[in-house]
């Protein structure tokens, strides 16, 4: 890569950090092209020269922060930690993502762009569901899992758990306030109610 191509990406990356730190704090909707170019020390044109439209800019961020995830939580699974630590720092971490943007990243960037929907469910069914196996793997070697339960079930035990929690604004407001009842809640997920 030549020095041209190297500040293009440079300004295209100082773009995407400046246009997450907005859409962090005050959401999707609200930020505007303009606010992003002045925090970015861009110009308009710049950012559509770069990702199109304000949607372009968007999903190129929420990509950007599924592959950064994703790479997280696949080093959590290689680390040699006790399961239920791996599967605490999972959830805690996507809940305080979701907790994020103001309530908008699943209905907003994800369930509303299909584009988005498609590429959240290719990185699902490949990436995520590779890390869920090797994660439950470990768990069953630690022996937190029943040995003779299936991949098939314990992945559709997770998303039917993975889906309650995201699923109401109120159940992220109070996950993302009260740390401690993610840890009970994965404590139930490991050992059902009765321990």
């Amino acid at each position: 890569m030549d020095g041209f191509e190297r500040r293009k990406e440079q300004k295209k990356e100082n773009i995407r950090r400046a246009a997450l730190e907005l859409f962090q704090v005050y959401g999707f909707k609200k930020v505007s092209i303009n606010d992003i170019a002045q925090k970015a020390g861009a110009s308009q044109v710049t950012i559509y020269n770069h990702f199109g439209s304000k949607d372009g800019l968007v999903r190129d961020v929420v990509k950007d922060l599924i592959n950064r995830m994703i790479e997280k939580h696949r080093d959590i699974v290689r680390e040699e930690k006790p399961f239920l630590e791996k599967l605490e720092a999972i959830v805690f971490d996507k809940s305080e993502i979701v907790g994020k943007f103001h309530g908008e990243l699943t209905p907003t960037a994800l369930s509303q762009d299909s584009e988005m929907r498609q590429f959240a469910e290719s990185v699902w069914q490949g990436e995520v569901n590779q890390i869920l196996i090797d994660l439950f793997e470990d768990g069953k070697r630690q022996g937190y899992i029943i040995h003779n339960l299936s991949q098939e079930a314990i992945l559709l035990y997770y998303e039917i758990f993975r889906q309650g929690m995201y699923h109401s604004p109120h159940i992220q407001a109070e996950l993302e306030h009260n740390p401690k009842l993610i840890r009970e809640l994965v404590s139930a997920f490991t050992y059902g109610l009765n321990g």
